[in-house]
């Protein structure tokens, strides 16, 4: 039998699938983030180490006859260098390649000409031209970009608390805010916040609880869903333009999946422009679409 490893690593999490030959899924595996920007190199290639070693111990030592990784730190295909870096010594495959988390979520697609829209611990778009070009928009990091993401959405809505305090306000945000620091007081959870342990996929996971609020008709959570939805969905309509034909837009994501009130702002954006246009989420998940992909190495 002939075994291909398909990798998804976002920013928060990294999903695992094994196929045969015929496409079939034999098993999955999970674990941390392989984003070498994020946790550097040698965490991420201790994080992969693990989530292939529960391949193995359920396997055997197999040689994958492809293996295709899709990577939250990357934005194009991946150098060999950088192949080697993460993967040396951890992954045993004839053939390895490398791109964007991205890049895999959109070979997980339907249709000929298909555009994924991406939100989770970051934001990205990327679609394929009718001459098979791939184009990204988006995806510029936590730092400097990002809108619609859940730490784009959690950076904003503390921003927003910390408005709240200093008008010596309480509002449902900031209560939950204290309840998910585990502080009385939200001007403690400076400490938290800042506290080396308190890494990025911590923050971004407090925009579940920013969309939940909105979801519930906070007035402040829905201000701060509102305009990453806003923001991102310009992020989209730039990449629809370029592409002039479109066949579907895919939906992927933590913050598409945990908000209502973000996945209708974001689609009355789209569908005010593109009235006709299929918006649905992804049927496999980007991990699968990894798979697909290493079959054709």
């Amino acid at each position: 039998m002939k075994y291909y490893l398909g990798i998804d690593g976002g920013g928060t999490k990294t999903t695992a699938v094994v196929s045969d030959e015929k496409g079939n899924i034999l098993l999955k595996s999970k674990g941390k983030t392989i984003n070498f920007y994020s946790v550097g190199m040698s965490t991420a290639k201790e994080n992969l180490r693990f989530v292939i070693d529960e391949i193995y111990s359920s396997l055997g030592q197999i040689e994958f006859d492809g293996a295709f990784i899709g990577c939250s730190a990357l934005d194009n295909e991946a150098e060999e260098c950088v192949i080697n870096d993460l993967c040396g010594g951890v992954i045993n495959a004839k053939k390895i390649g490398m791109n964007s988390d991205a890049f895999v979520a959109l070979n997980a697609c339907d249709g000929e000409f298909p555009c994924v829209a991406i939100c989770g611990t970051g934001s990205m778009a990327i679609g394929k031209t009718e001459n098979g070009e791939i184009k990204v928009k988006g995806g510029w990091g936590h730092i400097i970009g990002d809108e619609g993401s859940a730490y784009s959405i959690a950076a904003n809505a503390l921003r927003g608390c910390c408005i709240i305090t200093d008008m010596n306000k309480s509002y449902p945000l900031t209560e939950e805010a204290k309840k998910f620091f585990g502080v009385d007081d939200f001007r403690k959870a400076i400490n938290v916040i800042y506290s080396e342990n308190t890494t990025k996929d911590v923050l971004a996971s407090f925009a579940q609880v920013v969309g939940a609020l909105a979801d519930n008709d906070d007035f402040v959570s829905k201000t701060v869903i509102q305009n990453e939805a806003h923001g991102f969905s310009k992020t989209v309509l730039m990449l629809l333009l370029e592409m002039k034909k479109c066949t579907g837009l895919y939906l992927y994501g933590g913050v598409f999946e945990n908000s209502k009130f973000f996945n209708k702002v974001f689609t009355e954006d789209i569908k005010e422009v593109y009235p006709d246009l299929k918006i649905e989420f992804l049927k496999l998940s980007a991990a699968e679409g990894a798979v697909k992909v290493a079959r054709k190495l």
